[in-house]
C-alpha cells in the first residue's frame, strides 16, 4: 500500500470522527470544546472523510488527486478564516483556521511529497 493511500485513510478517519462528533456530541456548538461547528460543517467533514476513504480504496493516482483537490480547498478555507468568521455557512474563524491549515498541509504533502506508485 502506498504512503498516499495510508495518509488518505488516517486523515479520512480523523475527519469522520470530527463529523460524527459534530453531529452527535457538539455541546454548545463546539467539538472537543474548542472547534466551533454547525451541522453543515459536520456534514462537510463527513463528505471529506468519504472522499478521502474513496481515495484510499481506489488507486494511488486517485489518492493523489483527492489529496490535491481537498488540500487546496482546506488551504482556501484556512486563509478565508483570517478575514471572515464564516464562509457559505461554515465556521472558519478561531481554531477552525488551525484545523483547516493542518489538514491542508497534510493533504498537500500527500499530493506533492509522497512517491507515486506505478504498478
Amino acid at each position: 500500500m502506498s504512503t498516499a493511500r495510508t495518509i488518505d485513510l488516517w486523515t479520512g478517519l480523523g475527519f469522520a470522527l470530527l463529523g460524527l462528533l459534530g453531529l452527535f456530541s457538539a455541546t454548545g456548538g463546539y467539538v472537543l470544546g474548542v472547534i466551533s461547528t454547525t451541522s453543515a460543517m459536520a456534514m462537510t467533514y463527513l463528505l471529506t472523510a468519504a472522499v478521502l476513504l474513496y481515495g484510499y480504496f481506489s488507486s494511488d493516482q486517485t489518492a493523489h488527486a483527492v489529496s490535491a483537490v481537498l488540500g487546496l480547498i482546506y488551504a482556501a478555507l484556512g486563509i478565508i478564516g483570517f478575514f471572515s468568521a464564516s464562509f457559505l455557512g461554515l465556521p472558519t474563524a478561531g481554531w477552525n483556521i488551525v484545523l483547516n491549515l493542518i489538514a491542508a498541509a497534510v493533504l498537500v504533502y500527500d499530493w506533492l511529497g509522497t512517491p507515486r506508485v506505478t504498478a
